[in-house]
């Protein structure tokens, strides 16, 4: 019921996306209960659950299903999903850092966002962040340093975004946009269909659908701060329901393959290196 679900919600915004982007796209929101996000090695599963006016966090074993840890946080917090497909982020590569997203409020005079960054091994609160204006989760640097957050900038075109980048330890939002220097100035959208993470957790692809054109790959590397977008000039697929498709990278992590649900790799591009 979910999977269809978030199907039915992919394809809605599949057919508004007016173009592609270079510096990523509109988010699906947060995800509380069900699976939440799993911990490198599959054996902890970290759960938000929604309370009167607060959120239970869970670290929940995956073999036995036992809560080995929860706290309560005041307000609505949920798992960030970054692919209409039901990829989850929040969680370092090296497992230290737990983000929590509130849902982003329409942007305008008033708006504002919540992000609750924990520590992952006892749900120590290291910091609020609190935001003006209506943002959205999009990754974190393996190191846990860094956030990447999606800054909606009208409340008539949501298709009207940036992607920006939070420095945690210094506590403030860094100046300027993440974006592809080769890209042309124009505004460009799409919205994230399906996501691959690179092996040492620094790569964050997406793939991204836009109902007029070709989709294409948004490659951000959270370790340097840059962003590529990746063109998919051999694509000759579906432009508004990219539903059976995901991504997958190669062994050596320097081929990306859209991958069809049956396993068929039916398009491969190469992958930046900065």
């Amino acid at each position: 019921m979910r999977r269809a679900f978030l199907i039915a919600i992919l394809s809605l915004f599949a057919a508004a996306a007016g173009g592609a982007a270079a510096d990523g796209g509109p988010s699906p929101g947060v995800l509380t209960g069900f699976g939440g996000v799993v911990g490198p090695g599959g054996q902890l599963r970290y759960v938000a659950v929604s309370a009167d006016n607060s959120t239970v966090l869970e670290a929940v074993r995956v073999r036995d299903g036992r809560v080995l840890r929860y706290r309560s946080l005041h307000g609505y917090f949920g798992i960030p999903l970054v692919a209409y497909d039901g990829s989850v982020g929040g969680l370092s590569h090296d497992a230290k850092t737990l983000v929590l997203s509130s849902w982003p409020t329409a942007p305008g005079r008033g708006s504002a966002t919540r992000f609750a960054v924990l520590r992952a091994a006892d749900f120590r609160l290291l910091r609020m962040v609190t935001l003006r204006g209506s943002f959205s989760f999009d990754a974190i640097a393996p190191d846990g340093s860094t956030l990447y957050l999606i800054e909606y900038q009208s409340s008539q075109d949501y298709n009207r975004y940036r992607v920006r980048a939070y420095d945690l330890a210094a506590g403030k939002l860094l100046p300027g946009s993440i974006v592809d220097k080769r890209e042309p100035k124009e505004a460009m959208t799409g919205s994230p269909v399906t996501r691959v993470t690179s092996p040492d957790g620094a790569w964050e692809y997406t793939l991204y659908g836009r109902a007029d054109d070709k989709p294409f790959v948004h490659a951000l590397d959270t370790a340097r701060r840059v962003a590529f977008c990746l063109d998919l000039d051999g694509w000759h697929g579906s432009t508004s329901n990219l539903s059976p498709f995901r991504l997958e990278l190669s062994r050596n992590g320097r081929r990306l393959f859209v991958v069809t649900r049956g396993g068929l790799r039916v398009l491969a591009v190469a992958t930046p290196r900065v």
